[in-house]
């Protein structure tokens, strides 16, 4: 019996050992890079988070009546006065007239008789860019004494996005190459061995803003006399980010 488990002890002991000697030649045994390096694709993002500072607005003022004349005077006089009041905020206020159009309403027609001209209906529409957010409501409530308040929408301006865009690039391409690095470390080689053979933007998003505006309707304002305080707005803001794949060659 004792025989036996000593035998037993000794082929444990021996299988023990060449499977440590096996770990060991296994841990020591790196790949080699071939002669012409190895190519490798690695990504790099960035992301940025920014705070709006554009705003679009639009307002419309829609009547109807039998005399077109004077439903069109009702129209453009109350389109004249929004955009006379939105003058009166500066130059970082832009409007637009979008819309401007005439139809006729026609009765329903019984069988027999053929349909009429019952009344016209005229509508305009313009949209109000605001280059600093801080004007918006003021925006609103100067607009919303003679025309209706559609909608807004936020935005990040063209040049903080173009500069943002451009610092996230470096970002990006920056992560990437340290990608590169750790991989080159990772065969037993350095920084001094990566090689950079390409550079692609394989993505970029954004912004896409986030809306946390809440503004109180025209007629609810109109409708309180006495209460001259302008709609609180809050333009939120929009996340940008960008990837590339950078192409390297880890030399041996």
């Amino acid at each position: 019996m004792r025989a036996t488990a000593l035998k037993k002890c000794l082929a444990a002991a021996a299988v023990t050992a060449a499977l440590a000697g096996f770990a060991s030649e296994g841990a020591l045994a790196m790949p080699r890079v071939a002669e012409a390096g190895l190519v490798m694709n690695l990504s790099g993002e960035a992301t940025r988070t920014l705070t709006n500072d554009l705003a679009q607005l639009t307002f419309s003022i829609e009547r109807r009546g039998k005399d077109s004349s004077a439903v069109t005077e009702e129209v453009v006089r109350a389109g004249n006065a929004a955009q006379e009041a939105l003058k009166a905020l500066g130059d970082k206020v832009e409007v637009k007239t979008t819309d401007f159009s005439t139809w006729p309403v026609m009765t329903r027609a019984k069988e027999g008789e053929s349909s009429k001209i019952s009344e016209w209906g005229v509508k305009q529409s313009i949209r109000v860019t605001v280059r600093d957010v801080k004007l918006a409501s003021k925006v609103m409530e100067a607009a919303g004494r003679t025309m209706n308040f559609n909608g807004v929408t936020f935005s990040v301006s063209r040049p903080v996005r173009q500069a943002t865009t451009d610092a996230l690039l470096a970002e990006a391409i920056k992560n990437a190459g340290e990608r590169a690095v750790i991989a080159a470390e990772a065969l037993g080689l350095s920084e001094k061995n990566v090689r950079i053979e390409g550079i692609q933007v394989s993505g970029a998003s954004g912004p896409a803003p986030r809306y946390y505006a809440q503004p109180a309707m025209a007629k609810n304002r109109l409708a309180a006399a006495a209460d001259s305080l302008a709609p609180e707005v809050s333009s939120g803001t929009a996340d940008v980010s960008l990837s590339v794949t950078l192409t390297v060659r880890i030399m041996p």
